[in-house]
């Protein structure tokens, strides 16, 4: 009856979705259900981009589930850094100054 998603984006990304039904089977947790992918899918997933997926289940607080990716994947550096820009705003937007 309540689901719960935060995202939190510091050092890195932090996705965390909370609901409060009735958990999940310990088997299912491990290793997804029988002729399903989902599970198995976002694992998959997640390992492939080096991120961290997390499953917390029980029939008292529902299930939690957490993926963190690293800020290294998720934010990419510019090519061009704050001085830079700021060193090019100020060239296209300099007043031609006249000499006598």
């Amino acid at each position: 009856s309540q689901l719960e998603i935060a995202l939190n984006y510091a050092r890195d990304l932090t996705l965390r979705v909370n609901d409060n039904g009735i958990g999940m089977e310990a088997t299912v947790l491990t290793e997804g259900k029988q002729g399903h992918f989902g599970l198995q899918g976002m694992r998959e997933r997640a390992r492939r981009i080096g991120s961290k997926l997390t499953l917390v289940s029980s029939a008292s607080s529902g299930t939690q589930i957490t993926l963190v990716v690293p800020g290294n994947v998720v934010f990419r550096k510019s090519s061009v850094t704050r001085f830079e820009r700021i060193k090019i705003f100020l060239r296209l937007n300099a007043v031609p100054t006249q000499h006598l």
